[in-house]
């Protein structure tokens, strides 16, 4: 059985279709189309009707590219991107009228939970903690941990932090800025009190991106495992913030993401040795193929 399963974010839709088993999920292709919600929504958070059109072109867009590959089902969900918008019925309706699809908006521990569900492989490190860098919202989850009340989604996004910067891109002042409030809300939601984890492991096209200025700046080689060492990346964050060659090296690796990675880099340090991790992992699976498998469950009963 086919299945394809298209996720929101704050600046795309993106498609995975997958040949679903009782035995395995195999991911067949994975597929995205820009749309940034947030260059159409209004300071109450309404998207416009324009807005809304962008939407239903990229769903149609990556609807058809699943139909081409044969996909039996069409799933469409919806995380923080689209629980921030405060006509997301509307949107929902709009797009039920022009492709006859749904979405199912989780969220933010369903959201956590997913993510977790993808990433369970890391559990056997035994002291993972999982972080999902999105746009507004950052979901943590211990990937020892079963219950999904235990999991947290936090105001702490990139696109949150960027509250403290005045430009485009944040100086030392304001990253110190940033690094409290993140310190705060982590103390304040009681994100796993006084425990400690050697190993972050990072998702999230965000952190993908990072990774590609990280590994370019300290010339790493490619690699199907990708590490980042939290004070190297604190070395980076200082280098972005302070060389006038910072700009240039966000621009060549990540140029739709340049204003982002930044607060995604400080937030990724900034946690990590809030709980005392020295290393950070990139996972190239997320919110999708965690939903991928609970729908498996589902289906095999």
């Amino acid at each position: 059985m086919k299945i394809a399963i298209m996720d929101f974010s704050s600046t795309a839709l993106s498609l995975l279709v997958a040949e679903v088993s009782r035995e395995r999920i195999e991911p067949m292709i994975g597929l995205r189309r820009s749309v940034s919600l947030v260059d159409y929504m209004s300071k109450k958070g309404k998207l416009s009707g324009r807005g809304i059109e962008k939407v239903i072109e990229a769903v149609r867009y990556l609807e058809d590219a699943a139909r081409k590959v044969g996909s039996d089902r069409i799933v469409l969900i919806a995380t923080a991107s689209m629980r921030l918008v405060s006509n997301y019925a509307e949107i929902q309706e709009a797009v039920y009228q022009s492709t006859g699809l749904s979405f199912d908006i989780l969220n933010g521990k369903e959201e956590a939970y997913a993510d977790a569900e993808a990433n369970r492989e890391y559990a056997s490190l035994g002291d993972a903690l999982l972080l999902d860098i999105g746009g507004a919202t950052a979901e943590l989850a211990d990937l020892e941990e079963e219950d999904m009340e235990n999991m947290f989604s936090l105001p702490i996004g990139p696109v949150a932090l960027r509250r403290f910067s005045s430009s485009l891109y944040p100086d030392e002042d304001e990253i110190r800025e940033m690094r409290k409030e993140i310190k705060k809300v982590l103390s304040r939601e009681l994100v796993y009190p006084g425990a400690g984890f050697g190993h972050l492991v990072l998702i999230g096209s965000n952190c993908e991106a990072l990774y590609s200025v990280y590994s370019d700046f300290y010339g790493i080689p490619d690699s199907a495992l990708r590490v980042m060492k939290r004070k190297k990346l604190k070395r980076l964050i200082s280098y972005l913030a302070s060389s006038d060659d910072g700009s240039s090296l966000l621009i060549k690796n990540a140029p739709e993401k340049a204003h982002l990675l930044i607060p995604s880099a400080v937030l990724a340090c900034t946690v990590a040795k809030y709980f005392s991790a020295d290393e950070l992992i990139i996972s190239g699976k997320g919110v999708k193929e965690g939903y991928l498998r609970l729908l498996m469950e589902e289906i095999n009963g």
